[in-house]
């Protein structure tokens, strides 16, 4: 995507007087795009892995190609991963404060809608009293749950940016005590831990 197009979903993301939805959406494609660009230099990086993993087995006589391809591995694109990281967990962050807003202004169909999940986890969440945006988002990932069906990972440009938020958070205020307890909850708990998180 082109600098321009993406500074244009910025200035729609934070216009206040673009509805929600017009907001969520520019806020999605950027977080779309951000994952992307994150996923690409992953490749790469994994790509010099492999390169390095090859020229493990000639060990000794590889091991100044095989240290110089994991410096250059570790090295790859260091400043536009971290930019890229911390751009969507500012997004996260943006969205995990106006999560009630998000769900109260555009209401639960069409926030499944605008999110792309499928109608059959639709009608399970539906079930749920106070499903919303983090509950559809974060803690369960249907964000696009349609293309990503029977994946382990949950993955989406919103569940990424959610992440990378929650990750920065645990840097900034350090790991509680009970960490563990709280994870296993949040996997498995559904819609309750999404109403303790820390926005």
């Amino acid at each position: 995507m082109k600098a321009e197009h993406l500074h244009l979903l910025a200035d729609i993301s934070s216009r206040p007087t673009a509805t929600a939805r017009t907001r969520l959406i520019a806020i999605r494609r950027l977080c779309r795009a951000f994952t992307q660009e994150l996923e690409a230099i992953d490749a790469e990086r994994r790509a010099l892995r492999r390169q390095a993993g090859r020229l493990r087995v000639f060990l000794p006589f590889t091991g100044l190609a095989v240290s110089d391809l994991e410096r250059q591995a570790s090295a790859c694109r260091r400043d536009a991963r971290h930019d890229l990281r911390r751009a969507l967990a500012s997004f996260g962050r943006r969205l995990m404060r106006e999560r009630q807003g998000i769900s109260e202004t555009l209401g639960f169909d069409d926030l499944c809608d605008l999110l792309n999940v499928n109608p059959v986890h639709r009608g399970a969440l539906c079930r749920r009293a106070g499903a919303g945006f983090a509950e559809i988002v974060f803690i369960e990932g249907l964000e696009d749950s349609a293309e990503h069906q029977g994946r382990d990972w949950k993955d989406g440009p919103l569940f990424n940016a959610c992440y990378y938020a929650m990750i920065g958070l645990l840097r900034e205020r350090g790991l509680p005590p009970d960490f563990g307890r709280c994870c296993t909850r949040l996997r498995g708990a559904g819609g309750e831990a999404g109403r303790a998180l820390p926005y």
